[in-house]
């Protein structure tokens, strides 16, 4: 390929070779006698021409080998992973230590074949006080003068030779088998292993180590059966020490524990409160305590072996004899369980304890033991301590609230200097988050426009917070939405200017029928939800209007003088009704409502026969399905405040995805389709309007009503305002009473006044 001059070397700027008739790549490696050599015409062969596949390549071989004997292949793929292993060791001279002229080092030579390198190593001895390890790395090791360039080879090493490497000389005392075999192969004969000397220093310490005896005497006090037996149990006693007669003494309250597991004692000493002493309590630490104590002992007296005899010492070849019997040996004089009594003296280091009293573990092993009965503790001896009488922290007094904040900031400011943000119930946040209470309220007012208005009111279990959210009605003009924020509401009829904090409304407050008052507003609690109605049921002990057990007992203590008549007087309104193939007596709400009045009159409330009707309700427990416009009206909120607008491609999604029926859908596979399509719906929104679309008999949801539900622009709907629109309001799901059919067999079989009447007059 030609180039032209002057210009770079890219595509385009070159031209073919015309003349060229072979366009084969070039081949420069290859493999001769089993090796990949590099092949290349310029190079000169035998004879000053290019190597054939007949010719041999040349070999820079051992010189071991005689002419014409050497392997074909080279020595670093002939004698891959070959090494040869000679034992040896060496003498190191050791002038610092008496006796001990040098020491012998024993080592490991290895000879690699296939580039005759070499490697010393000397085997790890535990404890040998040596560094040991690799003591000359891989590589070729020069021969000493007066062989200046050349390198130890196999010929030098062999047993009962001698070998310089660098500065030491070490001597081969044998080799392994391999070795042996490669070496004989090779035509060198090699001796029989010989005897490496011994090493004077591990004679010298077999020698001291049998001229010591056992420093340990061979007797032995066996303390683990009594560990065993008394393990954590300890003797209690309260003490006192009377340090009067000092400077500025006192009487001080000990406690004294006795170890029964080591015979061990410790003593603590009871701190009052604001005594003005620094300490961390601690009288005097565990151990066993002398009975008589005159002074210090000296270092050495008391030692845990006695030495009988001494002769020399140090590396000398002295040795000692200790006492293996115990010859004069004694425990000394310590307290024991049998010295310790209510009313004992102890002598603690030249401090005399009385001992008070004690606990009823000690009376009761004491009583077993030794006998004893008589523990009466000792009185009249806390007379001195009046001075230091624990201190009463009184609450402190609190300024009035000066509206500022809320009344747990201005505790804070009052508490402190810094003032630390209040603490919440993280227990009870954790359980109660995002439960919370509604109902269903009318506003008392005298203006009649306002007792039209319907409002929720939540009661947030997780931080007994209160919110009131106002339902819009069209042509009230009322906007309707946030009537009250989230926040907690007092009790009226309170002094919030109080330093105390003011009562706040608990949940116990609100139920059907209750009249509350938030901010200046009254209400009337007309309706709950059914989630309300199921969670108050389920906390019936903290809920006495939902627990039907009380209210069944209310209606027995009513009807137990006039039950029959009371009975029979209202037959009239009893209808039989077959439900579920059985005929069963029912009576519907309105008449059980009128006749519990009539029979109770304000001492029930709207709550307690609320919960009756649920209890034995003759119907079928379907929940009530969700107003379908407000749900509507709330869907295309969300659609509007997110701006989404792609119903052609939801069209081609239900389509992709249900080509041969596209007009109907499973609840499942229309939940897939909201979730691809990216439709701004939350969970909570996507059930309700699952419950509200239309359903065939097979239960398929109609994509025509699932379209015209997200379209706006079809056919709008009411406004409303997004704000906690689904938590608010798509929630909250009333419980209708109105028409519902209660099973008045089964509530007078609850009641049972019938069997106690009768058991009364048998």
């Amino acid at each position: 390929m030609l180039r032209c001059s002057g210009l770079p070397f890219l595509p385009g700027n070159t031209f073919q070779d015309i003349g060229r008739k072979k366009f084969h790549k070039s081949h420069h490696f290859d493999q001769r006698n089993r090796v990949c050599i590099l092949v290349d015409s310029k190079r000169p062969g035998i004879g000053g021409k290019p190597l054939l596949e007949t010719d041999s390549p040349e070999y820079e071989l051992p010189s071991l080998y005689p002419p014409r004997y050497a392997p074909s292949r080279p020595s670093w793929l002939e004698y891959d992973r070959q090494v040869l292993c000679f034992y040896g060791y060496f003498q190191e001279a050791l002038t610092e230590v008496d006796r001990l002229p040098y020491q012998v080092r024993k080592v490991r030579i290895l000879y690699y074949l296939e580039d005759d390198t070499m490697q010393v190593s000397e085997p790890r001895t535990l404890n040998s006080g040596i560094p040991q390890g690799c003591l000359v790395t891989r590589q070729r090791i020069p021969r000493p003068p007066p062989y200046d360039g050349a390198f130890t080879s196999l010929l030098d090493l062999n047993i009962n030779h001698t070998v310089q490497l660098f500065d030491r000389v070490y001597t081969i005392t044998g080799c392994d088998e391999f070795t042996r075999r490669f070496l004989n192969r090779l035509g060198v004969s090699v001796p029989a292993a010989i005897d490496q000397p011994v090493d004077p220093a591990t004679e010298l310490r077999k020698q001291q180590d049998s001229a010591k005896l056992a420093k340990l005497p061979a007797y032995k006090i066996d303390t683990l059966g009594k560990f065993l037996q008394y393990d954590r149990k300890v003797l209690r006693f309260n003490g006192l020490w009377d340090d009067r007669a000092s400077v500025f003494g006192d009487l001080h309250q000990l406690e004294v524990l006795y170890h029964l597991s080591d015979d061990t004692m410790e003593i603590k000493e009871k701190m009052p409160v604001n005594s003005g002493r620094d300490s961390n309590g601690m009288f005097l630490r565990r151990g066993r305590l002398p009975r008589h104590f005159d002074q210090l002992p000296t270092m050495g007296a008391s030692t845990p072996v006695t030495v009988l005899n001494v002769i020399g010492g140090g590396l000398r070849g002295g040795r000692y004899l200790t006492d293996c019997v115990g010859i004069g040996k004694t425990d000394g004089d310590y307290y024991s369980d049998a010295d310790l009594r209510i009313g004992a003296s102890i002598n603690v280091y030249g401090r005399r304890v009385l001992l008070t009293s004690c606990d009823p573990f000690t009376e009761r092993y004491y009583r077993e033991l030794y006998g004893l009965e008589d523990f009466t503790p000792l009185h009249g001896y806390d007379a001195s301590r009046e001075q230091f009488v624990p201190y009463r922290r009184t609450e402190r007094e609190l300024p009035p609230y000066n509206g500022w904040g809320s009344h747990e900031d201005s505790e804070g400011n009052c508490l402190s200097l810094e003032p630390k943000q209040p603490k919440i119930d993280f227990r009870k946040f954790v359980g109660y988050d995002r439960c919370s209470l509604r109902f269903g309220a009318q506003m008392v007012s005298n203006v009649p426009e306002n007792n039209d208005r319907f409002f929720v009111i939540s009661y947030h279990l997780s931080d007994d917070t209160i919110s009131v959210y106002e339902i819009p009605i069209r042509n009230s003009g009322f906007r309707g939405g946030e009537f009250i924020k989230r926040r907690k509401l007092f009790l009226p009829n309170q002094d919030l200017r109080n330093a105390s904090r003011p009562a706040c409304y608990r949940p116990q407050h609100f139920y059907l029928g209750a009249a509350v008052r938030l901010q200046d507003h009254q209400f009337r609690l007309t309706n709950a939800d059914i989630y309300a109605l199921q969670f108050m049921e389920q906390h019936c002990e903290e809920y006495p209007l939902s627990n039907v057990g009380k209210i069944v007992q209310k209606l027995r203590d009513a009807l137990q003088p006039h039950y029959k008549q009371y009975i029979a007087r209202h037959m009239g309104k009893v209808v039989q009704m077959k439900i579920d193939g059985q005929v069963v007596s029912t009576v519907t709400y309105e008449s059980l409502r009128d006749m519990l009045i009539e029979l109770l009159g304000e001492s029930i409330v709207d709550q307690e026969i609320v919960t009756l009707c649920r209890m034995f309700s003759a119907e079928s427990s379907e929940p009530d399905r969700c107003d379908r416009e407000l749900v509507r009206s709330a869907i295309h909120a969300e659609l509007n405040r997110a701006l989404w607008w792609d119903l052609e491609r939801t069209k081609e999604h239900i389509y992709h995805l249900e080509p041969l029926n596209p007009d109907w859908v499973t609840p499942q596979r229309l939940c897939t389709i909201i979730k691809a399509c990216k439709l701004p719906l939350d969970n909570a929104l996507i059930d309700k309007m699952l419950q509200i679309l239309k359903k065939n008999e097979a239960g398929l949801i109609s994509v025509a009503d699932f379209m015209m539900m997200i379209n706006p622009s079809a056919v709008p709907s009411k406004p409303i305002q997004p704000l906690n629109i689904k938590h608010d309001v798509s929630f909250f799901t009333p419980y209708r009473v109105t028409g519902k059919l209660v099973n008045w067999d089964q509530l007078l079989a609850h009641i049972d006044l019938e069997r106690s009447l009768t058991n009364q007059t048998s």
